[in-house]
């Protein structure tokens, strides 16, 4: 019997002191939840609706310091 338990997607995680801020996530984003903000006059991404997240992958692919990481759940 096939296993029709659902895991719960969980959107990818941001390691901001990698980020650089260059918005190549923002831009590939297709729900468009990923947004660049400033801390400390540095920017970096924030996936601001984590629920939102469709799993797609694009901006892990997309980021070039490998920032962004899928979540382990």
């Amino acid at each position: 019997m096939p296993d029709t338990t659902r895991q719960p997607k969980a959107a990818p995680l941001i390691d901001t002191r990698r980020c650089s801020g260059c918005g190549r996530c923002v831009a590939v984003c297709p729900e468009r939840i990923i947004t660049l903000e400033t801390t400390h006059h540095r920017k970096h991404a924030v996936i601001t609706e984590p629920h939102r997240c469709t799993t797609c992958g694009r901006c892990i692919t997309v980021c070039p310091l490998e920032a962004i990481s899928s979540s382990p759940f």
